[in-house]
């Protein structure tokens, strides 16, 4: 893959710009490698075996768990493969006396940061999209097989004659939902009844009704939609062969709590706030809040490490120049304690949701500003 980029993306960039990719691209490879296996073995994989093997299942099913495990685990690698490269090509240039002879030709520490923060940014724009796209399909699938599976979740009802009652925010039945049977994506045979309306009843019949995850909406298919009055008058008949609606998902009944906010896109958190209020779940809001600016600010820890990268790597110590991976450890390490520490009390309310989610990288953009200079300098 490499050799293939070489051959069709690099020649078309200055020779500067193709030696830094040249660089970076192995050193991103073997840090996305390294750092996804071992996300994998510490985080997944000991869990997932030992539920497998519980169940006595065959191989194939935890190498599906598994790779629905891939992208959630890629979106937090991606920054600390970013890092090692960045570490790593730097630290060529210094040990070999290559950055010394670029700066006596002219070239500033300012052109060299250029290919690398378009390295970054490409990297952050890549795990914004798997965050949005690929991870909520992926967990929604992990949960439905290991529900089925393993059976550690638990649907509403036995799998048929299904009734479940939706609430308001004072206690009141909003809704009333029977399916026949539930498989945990399609409902066959499901009737609403949707009180939500003081006057009138709304009543919808349809043949089955499957989840769209992507869209967090049921497609209804082959049904029948009208309205009865109190005094028995039914009017507005609407037949359908295919109808998407935004009811809730039996199969994930539970409310919400503040501790599962974090399995949520940013699509949904913003659906989620746009649902609840302020002040009846103060603490699930603020969740949600925080939840959503560290969704905004997680993509762009690429940048902020490329740049930490880029000022370790150019250290006049040789010694840290030789100790990447360690340097990368320590850096990711640091980063994300000071993440979770600063969210938590963007949750409790001492910090505003943007100071808990961006400060950790104004932190790491300090410092990283702190050691470009010095490199500048040395």
């Amino acid at each position: 893959m490499i050799r293939a980029l070489r051959q069709i993306w690099l020649p078309t960039l200055p020779k500067l710009d193709q030696y830094l990719f040249s660089l970076l691209l192995p050193g991103f490879i073997f840090g996305l490698t390294v750092f996804t296996t071992l996300a994998l073995t510490v985080g997944t994989i000991f869990d997932l075996v030992r539920q497998v093997a519980d169940a006595q299942l065959p191989l194939a099913i935890l190498l599906q768990l598994i790779s629905y495990q891939l992208p959630a685990v890629l979106v937090l690698v991606f920054p600390m493969a970013v890092l090692l490269a960045v570490v790593g090509a730097m630290s060529r240039l210094s040990e070999e006396g290559e950055w010394i002879a670029l700066r006596s030709v002219g070239i500033c520490l300012a052109r060299v940061l250029i290919p690398v923060v378009v390295f970054a940014l490409f990297v952050s724009g890549l795990t914004l999209a798997l965050n949005e796209t690929a991870v909520p399909i992926a967990k929604y699938e992990s949960q439905k097989l290991m529900r089925e599976l393993l059976q550690q979740e638990r649907t509403l009802g036995s799998g048929t004659d299904i009734f479940y009652p939706e609430y308001d925010r004072h206690g009141n039945v909003r809704r009333l939902y029977y399916g026949h049977r539930f498989d945990g994506s399609r409902i066959q045979g499901i009737t609403v009844l949707d009180f939500s309306e003081p006057q009138v009843t709304q009543v919808i019949s349809a043949e089955s009704a499957e989840w769209n995850v992507r869209e967090s909406r049921w497609l209804l298919s082959r049904g029948i939609a009208y309205l009865i009055s109190h005094t028995g008058v039914s009017r507005n008949l609407l037949q359908f062969d295919q109808q998407e609606i935004r009811l809730p998902r039996p199969a994930q009944s539970q409310p919400l709590r503040p501790t599962d906010v974090n399995e949520l896109s940013i699509t949904q958190t913003r659906r989620a706030l746009q649902r609840l209020d302020p002040d009846q779940e103060p603490e699930l809001v603020r969740a949600l809040k925080v939840h959503l600016a560290q969704s905004h600010a997680q993509p762009f820890l690429a940048v902020v490490f490329a740049l930490l990268g880029v000022g370790f790597g150019l250290s006049p110590s040789q010694r840290r120049g030789r100790q990447g991976f360690g340097i990368s450890v320590a850096v990711v390490f640091g980063q994300y304690v000071l993440t979770f520490f600063l969210g938590a009390l963007g949750t409790i309310g001492t910090l505003s949701p943007l100071a808990a989610a961006w400060l950790p990288h104004s932190i790491g953009l300090v410092v990283a500003i702190a050691l470009l200079w010095r490199a500048d300098r040395s």
